[in-house]
């Protein structure tokens, strides 16, 4: 989360209002959050400060009735007798405006502030695919062949540039004869294909005629990461913001197997703690923490769906899962060959999991916590 998406549930904190966890972990961490925290919660201070100056005298009964007008009563309190100070009525009304600015500001901005567009591409016969589209890597396209009544169709589409909450596509089509070489079509040199540039807004349904197709209906949303869709019906199986995951892995080193830990996760093991590493242990090669935290001495590794890889020591390394391990294209790796796991009290030598605490040090890295050996 960023403090974009964070903001609008500062005011909510100040109203004592239960927040998702995951915003709550991002307000907790980040100074730039807490600042705005801590200025919401001054200001309401001030203004009941303010009010307590003068004591309200008695109100008289009445009946209250519904004003014909609602923003013309309000505007006439200014003007009337009130019971706090009018100083104090205008630094109410000034800080409701900055802070409705805020969320007006958060709250446009909240959909199309991912990097990813989830498109759904339907035919004359109903959805076709969903496509994935990165508008950090350009590269990819999405593709597919099948059926739309009695022609074989092919389409290509592939994301050229954003604009704001838009994104520019080039889309290819055209149709084929069973058995038909198609190397051309991907290779985009076909010159059988008809090819239609659109711009397309997430949350609009985009309708595109495609000569001697027919209409494809585009729809979508954005995402905050690339989904891991499956199945038929394109269930995204993608980890939590924060999650790490691992499944029975392999440890491979230069390409060799030299650990397997289907011995202690025989099954999956998931945490979205962020404040712990998930630590390996393999007699002959030593530790190896793995965070999304920059752990001090660590270095980057690249995360491809299920498989970590790094290089340490003049050796390459591979953490090889069955599943995909986070959302993230690269984490950290703090690589302690002479470790050994007797020698911190453990019952011998063996494969070994554990989630040693990670504490912040004063220049933004991340240590272990005094004690931690697991």
């Amino acid at each position: 989360m960023i403090c974009t998406e964070a903001a609008e549930f500062v005011s909510a904190l100040c109203d004592g209002e239960i927040i998702p966890s995951a915003a709550a972990q991002h307000i907790g961490a980040c100074a730039v959050c807490q600042s705005l925290l801590r200025d919401y919660l001054d200001l309401g201070a001030e203004l009941r400060r303010t009010a307590s100056l003068e004591q309200p005298a008695p109100v008289p009964a009445r009946a209250w009735t519904h004003p014909g007008n609602p923003l013309s009563a309000f505007l006439q309190k200014g003007r009337g007798t009130m019971h706090i100070p009018r100083l104090a009525f205008a630094a109410m009304i000034a800080g409701m405006v900055i802070l409705a600015s805020t969320l007006a500001v958060v709250k446009v901005g909240a959909h199309p502030t991912g990097t990813v567009v989830l498109l759904t591409i339907a035919g004359q016969n109903g959805p076709l695919a969903d496509c994935p589209l990165s508008t950090l890597d350009t590269k990819p396209a999405c593709d597919w062949y099948g059926n739309i009544g009695s022609q074989h169709l092919a389409y290509r589409v592939r994301l050229l540039s954003r604009a704001g909450g838009r994104i520019q596509l080039v889309i290819r089509t055209r149709t084929y004869s069973s058995g038909e070489n198609l190397s051309s079509f991907t290779q985009d040199t076909d010159p059988a294909t008809k090819v239609k540039e659109v711009w397309f807004e997430p949350g609009q349904p985009l309708k595109v005629v495609m000569p001697g197709v027919g209409a494809l209906t585009l729809t979508g949303e954005w995402m905050d990461h690339m989904p891991i869709l499956t199945g038929s019906r394109g269930e995204d199986i993608s980890p939590g913001p924060n999650e790490l995951r691992f499944g029975s892995p392999l440890l491979l080193k230069d390409k060799v197997v030299v650990g397997d830990l289907a011995g202690v996760i025989g099954g999956i093991y998931s945490t979205d703690t962020l404040d712990r590493a998930s630590a390996f242990y393999i007699p002959g090669q030593g530790r190896f923490l793995i965070s999304l935290l920059p752990m001090k001495g660590a270095v980057e590794a690249r995360v491809a769906f299920g498989r970590i890889s790094f290089v340490d020591g003049g050796h390459s390394w591979e953490l090889v899962n069955g599943i995909p391990v986070c959302r993230a294209d690269h984490i950290w790796v703090l690589h302690q060959p002479d470790f050994k796991r007797n020698a911190s009290g453990g019952d011998g030598d063996h494969v070994g999991f554990g989630n040693p605490k990670l504490v912040q040090t004063a220049s933004g890295e991340w240590v272990m916590a005094d004690g931690a050996v697991n």
